[in-house]
């Protein structure tokens, strides 16, 4: 009977809950406007407040859905906001309808909104099409898909087209697609993409066809892309493939590619490699070595991928179809994989501490070695720890060790079921795992952080401060993330603090492509999140939206902007030669509706065989010139590269062009042919390799090991080299850098070297060696590479010798299994972090101790600082004393700008080893067991703190200063400067202020050094010294001289012929430019007039060397050096 009665009272709560909850009403809603016109229907994302007034527990409690939906982004009381994603048939006023779903109540409770607004669906326009270019041009290749292009114009677009607006008709086996190009105020540039499906049948003659929708012909080109078979035909010989036709081959070990080498004559095909992993015809093969005429190629096929075998062989494509050179090379590819064992793990230790006042958590267990062996802590945000050698090493060895790891208590947590896992994974092993629960009597707190408003403010063309209002009352905002996930922190706060604040950062972005408006996230400490992006930007019930980034409205408002339509573009020279050094040039070039302040910069793609050295940062920046009415920019082409057109990018933020773009916009001037007579980009690689003594060795006396190798490149020569060697118990390198200097013979084109490291009899471990990895670079800046992926690999010839291993048995060394021990331990107890950089040092000293072996002077232990979400920081220690098995350290770390604010900073050490490699760490939590010092109390004043300023010039009176708090309120805020001339410090107005960057335009021109600070609110920051660049004339230059060739004579005297460079590097032309040359060799200088006593000036019908140009000259001397030019002279127009 009480059952009954518990059932029914039950029941009766179910449904007295169900029915007296208020029905949800949409308070208001937005339509969006869309950018982008219909495929088969459109997708209007709407952005609806809906007033619910039932508790919800947490906020994905209460969901709308569409076509798509979610979860409230914004909760005001009981008003959400959801943005709502329909299904749209083309047409007007076509109604839209969603359901609003709460799963906190049981049954789940549905409310359908049928009909509750219309959207008009606009179908996608008629529009007209016309190339911009003659021919298809083939891009990409030796990295990427083999693709041709064709440029086109299309008028009629408001907006941009949906992926199927176009279609594009080819035969088998091509593909073609389209891709809408750089635009201003409307989409009017796009062009089409040819690929090749990976094949064996004969190709025919075919047009592309251009479609629309109501297959209406918008372009009919014929695709000129591949080249008819020649006469004489392509030559291919002497193929070299590495590693050897039937390998087996570990995966990341040594390399990422097979590798092809080979000689072709007559080049006047698409010459490539096939790989069974390829899907679209790729890898192009690149010139190395030689001339146009007779010169070595590489090629790579990728075995980075989970299939195996994998197969491969040159081809060469031309219109007729794809023929195959060669018999197929087939290796046998295997993952290196890990024992995987994790085992003894302990429950979690909770330990309170005093100095921070909270209580930390620390896990032990015991694991095999695993490079990607990490932790994860899941009771807030889910967070990963990599335990990267020798993090978390706690006594053992490399290859068996425990571990022990401390991390904070959460204050708050999110989930229901917090845990620590230690985890190994899958791709290198078992994917085994040991989890342990974790008992909380934290605040459960599942708010969601709430974005009060976003400010961007133009700063250049590359360059958006980003300025964020965020509020969470509870557990208090842990971090954000803006566009590109660009990481935000406490420490970027500008006002206010991690409750209620206003951060700001900086974004850096060389082209606007597909952000619209930034990307903000906002991570809380209970781990609850909340995103806003383009597609969903409002951020509140009373629709406040994130704004656009100013360049994107820029782009869209500033009518005759057409980023592709050139007014001007002309190297200095087309046609240069770099046979004997390499040569100065120089691009300018505008478009219609540019600005005289964006910042162009000459991107030289990165050398063929070094993909990994491509950066922006390597671009060389150019500026405005007035003369000319265009951007200009400096740049050098290196020496001996391959003969033919060069490959470059123009880099004008917003845009980027690329070098076979700009050719089908300008033509030929957009063209840099470059001859070399014989080129080398081909990098060093080893030619001779052995073990020393053997690849076996039995360790009775002090010795040492290594290899004997030599290494060859010609005509560069060797410029350095660096190996580094470690083994199956010692993860720390033994670093060996070499140059010629240190061959054992030979020259820098081919020398020998010996690679050594000692042995202590007595004190070492039986373990296998190897060079783990290895960087040969030449004269030129080439650079073989190990482990390789798309490089050559400096041991490309030895892949299967048996002396990569080098095996030694130490049978008469001690046996010494106990771990070294820490035995002292001190540091800073707390430290403010919003303090000036000197002021934010932290510094350790401590001892270490083994009776055994000793403690190993090469392995010097880390010191280790975590601090809740921010980057864990790390430094190696300083070595001070090793005597009697007793070594001294001390350590100094400069944290960050606000690292650890509102948080407080772990301390633990690991990497203590021994000289028989056994390897001990102290996790925060083993430290103060011990009683030592294990964390740092964390201040946060908000004292504004200068960091740097630019640069100023002594005729200059504009000066920017970066640094932290300055506020929100420019009334609050002053600048002062000291000329240091005793009138002391001087209010100076500012041009623009935000909370982390001040400029003026007030600077008093001087020559001397002066100081800057500033007050914020009667706060005052530290003082920077700002030392002016004194700028004497506003003529200068700069002499470049290369070595052309060199000889000795009959009599064997040496004999040197240069080039030299004049550069105008100045503001203003420079005229009857003069100067003296010692030792010139039987009068042989020319393109300069003699005035006797060795003195010359520039010839009559070259005397003014304009802004930003050059001149040059030769000579021969008498000797090894090139020639001073002394006392020169020249006139400043």
């Amino acid at each position: 009977m009480k059952i009954i009665i518990s059932i029914i009272f039950y029941l009766f709560l179910i449904i007295n809950f169900v029915f007296s909850s208020e029905n949800p009403t949409i308070v208001r809603y937005r339509k969006p406007v869309e950018n982008e016109y219909p495929g088969e229907y459109c997708t209007p994302s709407f952005t609806v407040v809906i007033n619910y007034t039932n508790p919800i527990q947490q906020n994905y409690q209460l969901n709308a859905y569409d076509l798509y939906g979610g979860s409230a982004t914004s909760v005001n009381g009981t008003l959400y906001l959801f943005t709502i994603t329909h299904k749209v048939p083309i047409g007007k006023n076509q109604p839209v309808s969603f359901f609003l779903q709460d799963t906190s109540a049981y049954p789940w409770l549905t409310y359908n909104f049928d009909n509750y607004s219309t959207y008009d669906c606009d179908p996608f326009p008629n529009v007209t099409m016309k190339s911009k270019q003659p021919n298809w041009v083939r891009v990409g290749g030796q990295y990427t898909n083999i693709v041709w292009y064709h440029m086109v114009e299309v008028q009629g677009l408001e907006k941009s087209p949906p992926y199927d607006a176009f279609t594009c008709t080819v035969p088998k086996p091509f593909i073609c697609l389209f891709q809408e190009f750089l635009n201003g105020p409307k989409p009017i540039n796009f062009f089409f993409q040819i690929g090749i499906w990976t094949t064996d049948v004969n190709f025919t003659p075919f047009n592309v066809i251009v479609t629309d929708k109501q297959n209406r012909v918008l372009l009919n080109s014929t695709f000129d892309g591949l080249s008819a078979p020649t006469n004489p035909p392509v030559s291919i010989k002497g193929i070299e493939s590495y590693p050897a036709n039937g390998s087996t081959v570990t995966r990341s070990e040594m390399i990422n590619d097979a590798m092809y080498l080979m000689n072709i004559l007559n080049k006047n095909a698409l010459c490539g490699i096939s790989s069974s992993n390829d899907y679209l015809v790729t890898n192009t093969l690149a010139p190395v070595l030689g001339s146009p005429a007779n010169a070595s190629y590489v090629g790579f096929a990728t075995i980075n991928s989970p299939n195996s075998p994998v197969t491969s062989h040159v081809q060469i494509i031309d219109n007729q179809g794809i023929k195959r050179i060669g018999f197929d090379n087939v290796l046998f590819v295997k993952t290196k994989t890990y024992e995987d064992k994790i085992e003894n793990v302990q429950n979690a230790t909770y330990v309170k501490n005093s100095n921070i006042n909270k209580t930390l958590i620390n896990i032990k267990g015991d694991v095999s070695f695993n490079p990607k062996t990490f932790l994860t802590a899941g009771f807030n945000s889910h967070f990963q720890i990599p335990l990267s050698y020798p993090y978390g090493y706690s006594g053992g060895t490399v290859k068996y060790h425990s571990i022990s790891v401390s991390i904070d208590y959460p204050a708050y947590y999110s989930t229901s079921n917090p845990y620590i896992s230690i985890n190994s994974p899958e791709d290198i092993g078992s994917g085994n795992y040991s989890t342990i629960s974790i008992t909380l009597n934290s605040t459960m707190e599942t708010k969601i952080p709430q974005l009060l408003k976003v400010e961007t403010v133009f700063l250049s063309f590359e360059k958006v401060l980003v300025r964020v209002f965020a509020k969470d009352v509870d557990s208090g905002i842990s971090y954000l993330y803006t566009t590109n996930l660009n990481r935000v922190s406490s420490a970027d706060l500008v006002y206010g603090d991690n409750f209620n604040g206003v951060y700001e950062t900086v974004e850096t972005f060389p082209v606007i492509f597909g952000n619209q408006r930034p990307t903000v996230s906002l991570y809380d400490n209970a781990g609850n999140n909340v995103q806003f992006s383009s597609q969903r930007p409002t951020i509140d019930t009373s629709f406040n939206m994130i704004p656009e980034y100013p360049v994107y409205s820029m782009v869209k408002n500033q009518v005759g902007l057409d980023p592709y339509s050139f007014t001007g573009f002309e190297f200095k020279f087309n046609d240069i030669d770099v046979s004997n050094g390499p040569f100065n040039n120089t691009l300018c070039m505008n478009f219609a509706g540019s600005n005289k302040t964006m910042t162009p910069r000459f991107l030289q793609l990165p050398l063929i065989l070094n993909p990994e050295k491509a950066s922006l940062d390597l671009a060389t920046p150019g500026t405005w010139d007035e003369v000319k009415g265009m951007f200009c920019m400096d740049f050098q082409i290196p020496s001996r590269i391959f003969s033919g057109e060069y490959q470059y990018a123009v880099i004008i933020p917003p845009f980027v062009y690329d070098s076979n773009y700009l050719g089908a916009s300008v033509g030929k001037v957009s063209q840099l042919r470059v001859t070399s007579n014989f080129a080398d980009q081909m990098p060093p690689i080893i030619t001779e390799f052995s073990s020393y003594p053997s690849n076996d060795v039995d360790i009775t006396q002090d010795t040492f090991i290594g290899w004997n190798i030599r290494i060859e490149d010609s005509p560069n020569g060797i410029a350095s080299a660096e190996f580094n060697i470690t083994s199956d118990f010692d993860l720390e390198p033994y670093r060996i850098k070499i140059t010629p200097s240190n061959a054992t013979s030979g020259d820098s084109f081919s020398s020998t070297y010996q690679l050594r490291i000692p042995v202590n009899s007595n004190t070492c471990r039986s373990q296998s060696f190897r060079i783990s990895s290895a960087s040969i670079t030449d004269t030129n800046g080439h650079t073989s590479v190990l482990p390789s992926t798309g490089n050559v690999n400096p041991l490309l010839k030895f892949l299967d010798s048996p002396h990569l291993i080098l095996n030694i048995t130490c049978s008469q060394a001690i046996v010494d299994n106990t771990p070294p021990v820490l035995i002292s331990f001190s540091a800073d107890s707390s430290i403010d972090v919003g303090a000036y950089k000197d002021f934010r040092n932290v510094s350790f000293t401590f001892k270490t101790s083994d009776s055994h072996s000793g403690i190993s002077s090469r392995h010097i232990p880390k010191i280790y600082l975590t601090s809740g979400e921010f980057d864990q920081i790390s430094k190696v220690s300083t070595l001070v004393s090793n005597v009697n098995g007793v070594a001294t350290y001390t350590c100094t770390i400069q944290l960050p700008y606000g690292y650890g604010s509102y948080k407080d900073i772990l301390i633990s050490i690991y990497g203590i080893i021994d000289n028989q490699l056994n390897i001990n760490g102290y996790s925060s939590v083993d430290l103060q067991t011990l009683g030592f010092q294990n964390t740092i109390k964390v201040l946060y004043s908000d004292v504004p703190v200068l960091d740097s300023t630019s640069s100023i010039k002594s005729t200059e009176s504009s000066l920017t200063i970066y640094g932290h708090k300055f506020g929100i309120d420019k009334n609050k805020f002053t600048l002062q400067v000291d000329y240091i001339n005793g009138q002391g410090w001087k209010n100076t107005s500012i041009s623009f202020f935000s909370g982390i960057i001040l400029m003026t335009d007030s600077i008093t021109p001087t020559s001397s050094p002066f100081y800057v600070r500033v007050i914020v609110d009667g706060k005052i920051s530290n003082q920077l010294l700002v030392v002016p660049i004194v700028i004497e004339s506003p003529c200068s230059y700069e002499v470049i001289q290369s070595v052309v060739s060199t000889w000795i004579d009959g009599e064997k005297y040496p004999y040197l012929q240069a080039s030299i460079t004049i550069k105008n590097t100045g503001t203003r032309p420079i005229k009857d430019f003069s100067f003296i040359i010692e030792n010139i060799a039987y009068n042989q200088i020319w393109g300069v007039d003699a005035n006797g006593n060795n003195r010359y000036t520039l010839p009559s019908y070259n005397p003014v060397i304009n802004t930003r140009d050059q001149y040059s000259f030769g000579y021969i001397v008498k000797g090894t050096t090139v020639a001073t030019l002394k006392q020169v002279t020249y006139t400043c127009l």
